[in-house]
């Protein structure tokens, strides 16, 4: 895995217009600053981190069971923790409506994950449960291992409506800087994008665990 300064910025061509001064608007500010300088870097892994949780979110969440979707809720967790940690690094100013919805989809998916976790605890100790509460009232809150509850399925109706929401303004945000940038600006962005959607496409997060697109479960 390569770091962002193995994907250096070439020499600027100074016939390149984009690196001439702007014509009636201000420069861009804090040009010289290492969020400036890494800008194409950092919205390329940001992007990269942001598609694979929206791929699992959408496609895998729903064939697995439960102990297989509390393992993937983990990983969108670190995986949005990267593209926060990622947004901010290329950007001046640290919170933005990009970040606000990062904010709120790790928030609701961290909900996802606490409620699972609940319901897998019910299943285990159910007999001891059902000693201290009403049997009935145990099952309505826990169901078998491949079923989603209806609290679950809620919250990922939630995840569903903030992806709906957010994904067009991430996208337009990544639209607009990519409008600035130079020629080597855009270099590096296809580089970065490329080789950390490999390396997300196999991301074990933080606690180790693989989960690439060939996990099964």
């Amino acid at each position: 895995m390569f770091t962002v300064s193995e994907i250096k910025p070439l020499p600027q061509n100074p016939h390149d217009p984009r690196n001439a001064p702007s014509q009636g608007r201000p420069p861009r500010a804090h040009r010289d600053t290492l969020a400036e300088m890494n800008k194409s870097v950092f919205t390329a892994r940001r992007q990269a981190a942001h598609e694979r949780v929206v791929d699992i979110l959408q496609r895998k969440m729903i064939i697995s069971s439960k102990t297989k979707r509390a393992r993937l809720y983990g990983l969108c967790l670190d995986l949005l923790d990267e593209t926060l940690s990622a947004s901010r690094r290329s950007q001046v100013q640290q919170e933005t409506p990009v970040t606000h919805y990062l904010d709120m989809l790790r928030e609701t998916v961290g909900a996802c994950l606490a409620v699972l976790k609940h319901e897998m605890t019910l299943l285990q100790e159910a007999e001891e449960f059902t000693q201290l509460q009403d049997e009935t009232s145990v099952r309505s809150i826990s169901t078998s291992n491949d079923v989603f509850s209806d609290s679950e399925m809620n919250l990922l109706d939630c995840v569903d409506g903030q992806l709906r929401f957010g994904a067009p303004i991430l996208a337009e945000d990544t639209n607009r800087r990519k409008a600035e940038f130079t020629e080597d600006e855009h270099r590096r962005y296809n580089l970065a994008r490329a080789e950390y959607r490999e390396y997300y496409r196999t991301f074990s997060g933080f606690n180790g665990e693989n989960h690439s697109d060939d996990d099964q479960g």
